[in-house]
């Protein structure tokens, strides 16, 4: 793999820290089908954030983990990690909180889930692919956990419950570890959830067709910590990130034939691929990968906590010379602020891809870095652009939570429906954000300066 394409951190003028530089590679003809021409890259970058609303509840707050919308663009949901014996100190037993969003700029707390059994955290949640009202809530057991759980299906509206007053329907147990993570497929009755093994298979299949009675299948794809799986009924594949274990990298199983029984398509082993160097992208603890909605890419993160942060990887899968059989990576790139962690934290995390006419843009909660934007029209070059710090209201934070500021941003997704991004902080609650390809604005095309202040976040984490 000694051709496997790398990008380099370059350090911005007046800042101590480094960030990225575009040094995409081409394809064996030399462009891909979207190369730019030279007056588009002089041109200055598209991709623009702003805020829309946030909201962050009153009273006790939990570790706000994963967000997400239903399809319609009505509900948001923030999974959340509950204070524990020897935990944050709080006094949460919340491990879900349910958003209207019926009016973006005000965002409305319909409902906060308790756990349904003493210690137990989510670090995930889905609504239902194709019926209101209904969601699925992650389960793992925290300090003091008596028993492991797998997911819970709530009704907040489907059947008995309402928005106010949700009703649990059933849970599923998982034979290891509990849920980490779990994809919902947006045509069937199907959710696909992650429990952890490092040496046996970790996606499970589950038929939601009867909300009450969940028929859990069998375990699939390779033995190895999977750490997040996406559906991609287009394709009918599920992309899924393998973090740990036997098997590391990017992993496509089939589900074409049978999508209660995927099997292995095609695969990129990140043992067979170089290490993160100082201060470049190698291939480690893969983390989330999720299919481009018109192309045929797949845009893999990696999570790392050691003293360099971990990037975003564009995967061929059809675009050019790779395949789903033989998914190939083109480009690599880093946050817009990113460097040498501590202070702050700048690996990628979970992240979602959108169109906006001719333009494509990733948007990634991005921890110390807030949700920020790449505008990824050309594949082999990726560009980061705007960036939002989710550090909002933080004087009424709970700042018990590690790591005790903001921004710590946990995941951003796209609302194709209603056209808006939701955005989940750990500390500091929900946000929603309009994003776009229009030209950036600022210095260093990083968004307008009040959107960001670096150095006054610099500060705070150390």
């Amino acid at each position: 793999m000694s051709d496997t394409p790398r990008r380099t951190f370059m350090k911005r003028i007046g800042l101590a820290g480094l960030t990225t530089a575009a040094v995409g590679t081409t394809t064996a003809a030399g462009r891909g089908p979207n190369h730019h021409t030279s007056d588009q890259a002089n041109a200055r970058p598209r991709g623009r954030i702003d805020l829309i609303g946030h909201r962050l509840p009153e009273g006790e707050k939990p570790r706000y983990t994963f967000g997400t919308t239903s399809p319609d663009g009505m509900w948001g949901g923030v999974s959340s990690f509950p204070s524990s014996t020897g935990s944050s100190g709080s006094d949460s037993n919340v491990v879900a909180t349910i958003y209207d969003l019926s009016d973006l700029e005000n965002p409305e707390v319909a409902h906060e889930l308790e756990w349904p059994v003493e210690n137990q955290r989510s670090n995930h949640m889905r609504f239902d692919g194709i019926r209101d009202g209904l969601y699925y809530i992650s389960h793992e057991p925290d300090t003091g956990a008596a028993e492991t759980l797998g997911i819970s299906v709530v009704d907040f509206g489907w059947e008995e419950g309402t928005p106010e007053d949700p009703e649990v329907l059933a849970t599923v147990e998982t034979p290891n570890s509990g849920v980490h993570a779990l994809g919902e497929h947006p045509e069937k009755p199907i959710v696909y959830i992650v429990d952890e093994a490092g040496s046996e298979p970790g996606v499970i299949p589950v038929d939601v067709s009867d909300p009450h009675n969940p028929v859990r299948h069998d375990l699939a794809g390779p033995n190895g910590y999977v750490h997040a799986v996406e559906v991609d009924a287009e394709r009918q594949v599920l992309h899924c990130a393998y973090i740990a274990g036997k098997f590391e990298g990017y992993a496509i199983l089939d589900i074409s034939d049978d999508p209660l029984n995927p099997t292995e398509l095609g695969r990129f082993d990140y043992d067979d691929a170089p290490d993160y160097g100082l201060l470049e992208a190698g291939f480690e603890d893969c983390h989330h990968a999720i299919h481009d909605p018109d192309r045929d890419l797949a845009v893999v993160g990696d999570e790392l906590f050691g003293s360099l942060p971990g990037a975003k990887h564009i995967f061929d899968i059809g675009w050019n010379e790779g395949s789903l059989e033989d998914p190939q990576p083109i480009s690599s790139f880093f946050s817009p602020d990113a460097r040498e962690q501590f202070p702050g934290i700048w690996t990628t995390h979970f992240h979602d891809v959108l169109q906006d006419g001719s333009e494509t843009l990733m948007i990634d909660g991005g921890y110390s870095q807030g949700t920020w934007v790449a505008n990824i029209t050309d594949p082999e070059n990726p560009v980061p652009t705007e960036r939002f710090a989710t550090d909002l209201e933080l004087e009424r934070g709970d700042t018990r939570h590690s790591p005790g500021t903001a921004p710590y941003n946990w995941s951003t997704v796209w609302n194709e429906k209603r056209e808006f991004a939701f955005s989940s902080d750990t500390i500091t609650g929900a946000y929603t954000f309009s994003v776009d390809a229009r030209p950036t604005r600022g210095k260093n095309a990083g968004g307008p300066g009040p959107h960001y202040d670096l150095e006054e976040i610099l500060e705070r984490y150390s």
